[in-house]
C-alpha cells in the first residue's frame, strides 16, 4: 500500500482517539536528538578551513582537486563544490589556468583588510547597539573565559574561534546583513595568517582589552566601545608588520 495512502486510513482509524492521535502527531514532529550529517562537499569544505586556519596550509598554498578527492576517499566533484564555496568566501582564491590556492596577502592588502574592518564594524556597532541585550553581554564573557582556558592549554585555534564569536557578538543585533557578509569575508581573508601572528600577541593586553569591551557594551556606551575596538584592531596588525619586516630582512640577506 502506498505510504500516502497507508497514512490516510491510519489517520481515520486513529481520529477521536485523544492520546492515540497525539503520540501520532508526536512521532511525525522533528526528532530532538537526530543530527543531520555533513554532506561530502560540506565534510571538504570543514577540513579544509582547519587545515588553513590551523596554518597547515600557509598563504600561498597550492590546493590540487585530484589530491584532495584521492585524501578524502571521494570524486572530484564534491572537492570542486567545497573549493567553490571557500572561494566565495575569501579563504582561496583561483588562479586562471592554475588553480586554486590559498590567498596570499601583501602586507598592503592586510592593512586594507583592517581599514575596511574598521570603518564596517564601527557601523555595525553602532547599529547593534540599541539592541544589546543582558544575554549577549554575558555571552561575550563566556566567549572570553574559553579564551582564557585555551590559552592557558595553548590551543590557538580554540583561542581564535573564541575570539571570532566574541567580537562578532558586538554587532550581532545590527540590521544591516549586507555588511555583516562583507566583514565575515574579510576575516575569512586574513585567517590564514592568524597562525602567524598569534604567538606574537599579549594575550594579557587581549584579555584586557576584552574585559573593558565587555565593560562598554554593558554600558550600552557605544562611543567607548567603537574607540576600544579600534585599539584592539590596531594591536593585531602590529605583530603582521613586524613579521613582514623579518620576511623583507630575510630576502635582502639571501640576495647579497
Amino acid at each position: 500500500m502506498p505510504p500516502r495512502m497507508a497514512a490516510k486510513r491510519s489517520e481515520s482509524r486513529s481520529a477521536g482517539a485523544g492520546t492515540g492521535a497525539a503520540a501520532g502527531d508526536a512521532a511525525r514532529g522533528p526528532r530532538s536528538d537526530f543530527v543531520r550529517p555533513n554532506t561530502a562537499q560540506q565534510a571538504v569544505g570543514q577540513a579544509l578551513r582547519h587545515d588553513i586556519t590551523t596554518g597547515k596550509l600557509p598563504p600561498g598554498s597550492w590546493i590540487v582537486q585530484e589530491t584532495l578527492a584521492e585524501q578524502f576517499g571521494m570524486s572530484r566533484i564534491p572537492v570542486r563544490e567545497a573549493l567553490k564555496t571557500l572561494e566565495a568566501e575569501e579563504y582561496i582564491t583561483y588562479v586562471p589556468h592554475s588553480g586554486y590556492r590559498v590567498t596570499k596577502l601583501s602586507l598592503e592588502d592586510l592593512t586594507e583588510v583592517f581599514r575596511l574592518r574598521a570603518i564596517l564594524e564601527e557601523a555595525l556597532i553602532r547599529d547593534a547597539m540599541p539592541g544589546v541585550t543582558d544575554e549577549i553581554v554575558e555571552e561575550m564573557r563566556l566567549r572570553s573565559a574559553e579564551m582564557d582556558t585555551a590559552t592557558s592549554a595553548g590551543d590557538l585555534i580554540a583561542v581564535g574561534v573564541a575570539n571570532r564569536q566574541f567580537h562578532f557578538l558586538t554587532f550581532q543585533q545590527s540590521r544591516m546583513a549586507r555588511t555583516k557578509r562583507i566583514v565575515t569575508q574579510l576575516w575569512n581573508t586574513a585567517d590564514a595568517y592568524r597562525p602567524m601572528y598569534a604567538p606574537l600577541l599579549d594575550m594579557e593586553k587581549v584579555t584586557s582589552e576584552h574585559v573593558l569591551m565587555i565593560d562598554a557594551m554593558a554600558a550600552r556606551d557605544v562611543e567607548r566601545m567603537v574607540a576600544l575596538n579600534h585599539e584592539h584592531r590596531a594591536h593585531a596588525l602590529e605583530p603582521l608588520r613586524r613579521i613582514f619586516s623579518a620576511d623583507d630582512a630575510d630576502g635582502a640577506d639571501a640576495q647579497t
